[in-house]
């Protein structure tokens, strides 16, 4: 029986493949479920270092399964909210996944696409990608990017996305800050792993920390108080397992745990 996605782990990197390619990697809220578990195991996990996003076949994905969606306006408004929140729990899920994660883009990443996309913490893409916050021209609305797609390019440009509703390639994906990095297509995959490498680098209890922290302080007013909490942080960081193992790595010219 063939699942709707895939999920692997080689070297403390985890991927998580969208496996609906006649769909364009588009999910159903069964989908967006099975995505939640897989990055919640994953995150539990402690030989997983880092998430790779990534997509089975011609796309990235398509975000919402548009057949499904079509199904909606004869379903009881309980039974459409079930499934929008289901959606946007799969994004959410790999916003919130406690270590470095990065989205593997190749082929379409549209509407919802585009928030799975940005949910990861780098986004790297091929030279033939496409990218488009397609909904408006259906009459929908792309929700589920809403809110990560805010973060990448601002609130003007994040307007005029979903209200154009056009497809761009991956040069003006990487010139508006939609993607982090463009390369050949063959050098995909050499890419990722290149910077999944880089990640594994860094001490795993330092990485979650900035997730969190990061998350936290761009709700805040840039006060007093933002300095009173990262001043706490600091000093209770430097007492961790990870800082003291880090700081004696440096100091006898040898790679940390972690790195190793």
């Amino acid at each position: 029986m063939t699942t709707s996605i895939l999920s692997k782990v080689e070297q403390g990197v985890a991927t998580l493949t969208l496996n609906r390619p006649k769909e364009m990697n588009s999910f159903d809220g069964d989908t967006a479920r099975l995505i939640i578990d897989a990055v919640e195991a994953f995150g539990a996990d402690e030989n997983v270092r880092v998430l790779v996003v990534a997509g089975e076949g011609p796309a990235f994905s398509a975000g919402g399964d548009f057949n499904w969606v079509l199904t909606w306006p004869g379903l009881d408004a309980i039974t459409r909210k079930v499934g929008a929140d289901a959606m946007m729990g799969a994004v959410q899920a790999i916003y919130d996944f406690p270590k470095p994660s990065i989205a593997r883009v190749h082929g379409a990443a549209v509407g919802g696409g585009v928030g799975v996309m940005l949910a990861c913490d780098y986004a790297v893409a091929s030279t033939t990608a496409r990218f488009g916050l397609t909904s408006a021209r259906n009459g929908l609305l792309a929700g589920i990017a809403i809110p990560v797609l805010i973060q990448a390019v601002g609130p003007r440009k994040a307007r005029q996305l979903l209200m154009h509703g056009g497809i761009f390639d991956a040069a003006t994906a990487l010139d508006i800050g939609l993607v982090d990095r463009v390369v050949d297509a063959a050098a995909l995959d050499a890419a990722i792993a290149e910077l999944a490498d880089d990640l594994k680098r860094g001490a795993p209890s330092v990485q979650t920390l900035v997730k969190e922290l990061i998350t936290e302080i761009d709700g805040m007013t840039h006060d007093s108080q933002v300095a009173e909490l990262i001043g706490e942080h600091v000093a209770a960081q430097c007492t961790t397992v990870d800082a003291i193992e880090g700081m004696s790595a440096f100091l006898n010219k040898r790679k940390p745990r972690w790195a190793a």
